[in-house]
C-alpha cells in the first residue's frame, strides 16, 4: 500500500471536512486537528488554505494529465472522473467556486487541459483561439459540475460526460479528444 504524503494527508482532511462543513469556514486549524498532523507540518508545505486548495486542483490536473498522456483514460474518462469527484464533494466545490476562490477551480482545471493540448502542440503557449474557447469550455463545465453537484440532478454521470463531450467545441476536439 502506497504511503500518503503530509501534502495528501491535509488535503484529504479538508476534503472530509467540507462533507460537513461550507469550504469558506473551515479553518487551517480544523483542518491540521482532521488530519492529525502539526500546525508546523501545513505550514511547512502551504502558506494558507487557498493554497491548499490550489494544490488539490494542481495535484489532480497532474495525475489527470499523465493519464490523459498515457492514454490510460480519454477525455470522457476524466470528465466522469470530475463528475463523480464533485458529486461526492459537492461542498468543496461549491466553496471552490463562490467568492474569491472561483478562480482557484478555473485555474486548475484551464492549466491541466491547457498543458495537455500545448504538449500535443508542441507549443509552449496557447494559441489565442484556442485559449478563449478552452476558457469558454472551463468556464461551463465547472458551472454544470456545480449544477449538477448541488443540485441534484438525476441524470446519471455517463450521460452527463457524454453531453460534456459532445458540447465541446469543434476547434479543441482535434486537440482533447485522443
Amino acid at each position: 500500500m502506497k504511503k500518503h504524503t503530509s501534502k495528501q494527508i491535509l488535503g484529504e482532511a479538508l476534503l472530509r471536512l467540507a462533507k460537513t462543513e461550507p469550504v469558506e469556514r473551515i479553518t487551517v486549524k480544523q483542518i491540521v486537528e482532521e488530519s492529525g498532523l502539526s500546525l508546523q507540518t501545513f505550514y511547512n508545505h502551504f502558506h494558507d488554505k487557498e493554497d491548499l486548495i490550489r494544490w488539490l486542483y494542481r495535484s489532480g490536473g497532474e495525475r489527470c494529465l499523465a493519464k490523459l498522456e498515457g492514454r490510460r483514460l480519454s477525455f470522457h474518462d476524466i470528465a466522469l472522473e470530475s463528475i463523480r469527484f464533485y458529486s461526492e464533494n459537492g461542498n468543496f466545490l461549491r466553496g471552490s467556486l463562490e467568492g474569491p476562490n472561483i478562480g482557484i477551480a478555473v485555474e486548475g482545471a484551464y492549466n491541466f487541459l491547457a498543458c495537455f493540448v500545448c504538449r500535443r502542440l508542441n507549443r509552449e503557449e496557447m494559441p489565442e483561439e484556442l485559449d478563449v474557447y478552452l476558457r469558454m469550455f472551463v468556464y461551463a463545465c465547472l458551472h454544470i459540475f456545480w449544477e449538477y453537484s448541488m443540485d441534484g440532478w438525476t441524470l446519471p454521470a455517463e450521460k452527463l460526460a457524454n453531453y460534456i463531450e459532445e458540447g465541446m467545441p469543434e476547434k479543441l476536439k482535434p486537440w482533447l479528444l485522443c
